[in-house]
């Protein structure tokens, strides 16, 4: 009778657990739900020989299939059409630049000259290159 009373209270302290449990259980839905998360990729560099690793990855650790540009047309289409902007707004801007600078004194000498007709030329080489492009694509 000394460990009746403990061997009851442990009885029906398993049974409310196993009651609880069985009462969870119940309560979860039989369909199933898909949850859509990141994946995380860890790129670990493993020290390797110059020719093992030289044999299958030419360019020592790029690989075009992280870079968006390289897959996706729309996005290599808009890097182009950027930078030939840029190059025919700096191309520009250099020719206005000069412009002002050698105009300030009223006299423009043949280096002056010829540094415009180069920049002249290059805004002209610069427009039509991105004419160019725009009207192939």
């Amino acid at each position: 009778m000394k460990y009746s009373k403990h061997i009851f209270i442990t009885f029906f302290a398993t049974l409310l657990l196993g009651s609880a449990l069985v009462l969870e259980t119940q309560a979860q839905s039989r369909r199933t739900v898909v949850v859509q998360r990141p994946v995380v990729v860890n790129r670990v560099i493993t020290r390797r020989p110059f020719w093992r690793y030289r044999s299958y990855r030419p360019y020592w650790g790029y690989s075009g299939f992280y870079d968006p540009y390289h897959y996706s047309p729309y996005l290599r289409y808009a890097e182009q059409k950027y930078y030939l902007e840029r190059e025919l707004r700096g191309n520009q801007r250099e020719l206005a630049e000069h412009q002002e600078k050698y105009r300030a004194d009223g006299v423009i000498s043949a280096k002056e000259q010829r540094e415009l007709e180069d920049d002249i030329r290059d805004v002209q080489r610069a427009k039509a290159n991105l004419s160019r492009f725009l009207r192939n694509n």
